[in-house]
């Protein structure tokens, strides 16, 4: 592997300073039909090392700022451990997303595999990632290189070494600030007045930074469930993920116990690889996002496809009007002066404190469908969960989504003990029984739904 190095961007820099405070980590939890020995997964992860330079790489400080160094690197460290109960994997994802990578030359990726003595057909994978050199998509592309070197190796195939990747500069550097002009907001119902109420949060228990923890709730919706849901979408003129937000409002609405008009905020983030010259595909790592922030005004008679189509429309209007690039040009020409960038990233983390770091009600990351390279048949994805911490700062709660096998996965995340788990559960639940009710009933409202979870 040669040697490279560049000073971090805006996005990376942003991540790297969230890190060194105690966030900036993305874990992955994949649940595995078949068995992974970990001597061949090490042989994998070399290959995934050699193509992919964000592998490649650790973090230095200099005079004028961070910078990412790839002499010297070590191999990409594989934990072993044999389970004690069922739930271990998440228990240990959550443990992950609170432990820091250590300084020195070592890659900004870990990974532990777990395996039980009761089923001999079955193993996890936790993936740990410095959040400053993968996104979403990443983690996905990085979970199926291993998975397609893994198979090519137990088959009996010598691959020595890989074709490496292209060292990707810095996002903001590479992306257009031309956004061709568009027709602005879609059709749909209800009517985005600026909100004049502030937005509501839910913040149960008061505690400083260092005593909150980051919890996850994994969910799945069965195949048969997820098709219902793609097609309801199409047919209400929205998206899965509009769909999704509307739910986390409803929910949220039930949880409030809702009986006027309440502002809530919530926000996402956007996938920058087609706003490139040249387009960046899904081969490359990176973390390739800038984020989307909105309010919606939610009331009793709210309809929930409604409310969906809204949601859409202001993604769609955000989206076409460069509201996400314009935020990147601006970390851009803060980038300038490392120092400052610094004090204005810690300052931001920890300025809102008197509501314990939360920034929204919520916010979804949805990563889509994957197309994955690796043949599913003695080794498949049974389930797989993303999660970014939320301990430092971030939203009451956070849900990752993406849909693999025709199926939905969403994991929930929630601070304790700022939030309860018992509250967390309930909202979580809640969110899923929605999507499925609003599958079978055409124009639910916010307090019919609220009636009818509450029923189950």
């Amino acid at each position: 592997m040669k040697s490279f190095s560049r000073k971090l961007g805006f996005v990376e820099m942003w991540m790297a300073l969230g890190h060194e405070v105690g966030g900036g980590l993305i874990v992955n939890v994949v649940y595995l039909e078949g068995i992974l020995t970990a001597e061949l997964v090490e042989q994998a992860l070399k290959l995934v090392q050699q193509r992919h330079p964000m592998l490649q790489v650790y973090i230095v400080e200099s005079e004028d700022g961070l910078y990412f160094q790839s002499t010297g690197i070590t191999e990409i460290p594989v934990q072993v451990i044999y389970k004690q109960d069922e739930n271990e994997a998440i228990k240990i994802a959550e443990k992950e997303l609170h432990t820091k990578f250590t300084p020195g030359k070592n890659p900004l990726c870990r990974l532990t595999l777990l395996y039980s003595h009761q089923h001999q057909n079955s193993c996890e994978m936790i993936i740990t990632f410095h959040h400053g050199i993968v996104d979403g998509i990443s983690c996905m592309r990085f979970i199926d290189d291993l998975l397609f070197y893994y198979q090519q190796i137990n088959e009996g195939e010598n691959i020595f070494q890989v074709e490496p990747l292209e060292f990707i500069p810095p996002i903001e550097t590479i992306v257009s600030y031309n956004i061709p002009s568009q027709n602005p907001r879609e059709n749909h119902q209800l009517v985005n007045e600026q909100p004049s109420l502030p937005p509501q949060l839910i913040i149960e228990h008061q505690a400083s930074a260092n005593e909150r923890f980051t919890r996850m709730l994994p969910r799945m919706l069965s195949q048969e469930k997820t098709k219902i849901l793609i097609d309801k979408c199409k047919q209400e003129k929205t998206t899965v993920h509009g769909a999704m937000c509307a739910a986390m409002l409803c929910a949220a609405g039930k949880l409030l116990s809702i009986d006027t008009q309440v502002n809530f905020s919530y926000g996402l983030p956007v996938n920058l690889r087609k706003y490139c010259e040249p387009e960046i595909t899904d081969q490359n790592l990176g973390c390739f996002i800038s984020v989307l922030g909105f309010n919606q005004l939610v009331e009793p008679n709210t309809s929930f496809w409604d409310l969906a189509r809204e949601c859409k429309s202001q993604i769609h209007d955000s989206l076409i009007s460069g509201v996400h690039i314009t935020k990147l040009q601006q970390g851009k020409l803060r980038n300038s002066d490392s120092y400052s960038l610094k004090q204005f990233v810690i300052h931001y983390m920890f300025s809102k404190e008197d509501t314990m770091g939360r920034n929204n009600f919520f916010s979804i990351s949805n990563t889509g469908k994957f197309k994955f390279r690796y043949q599913a048949g003695k080794l498949k994805i049974k389930e797989l969960y993303f999660a970014f911490p939320q301990h430092i700062s971030g939203d009451c709660f956070w849900l990752g989504v993406l849909t693999l096998n025709e199926q939905l996965f969403c994991n929930f995340i929630y601070v304790q003990p700022v939030i309860s788990e018992r509250t967390a559960q309930l909202f979580a639940d809640d969110v899923m029984t929605v999507i499925e009710k609003v599958c079978i009933n055409q124009n639910s409202t916010l307090t019919m739904l609220c009636e009818s979870v509450t029923q189950n």
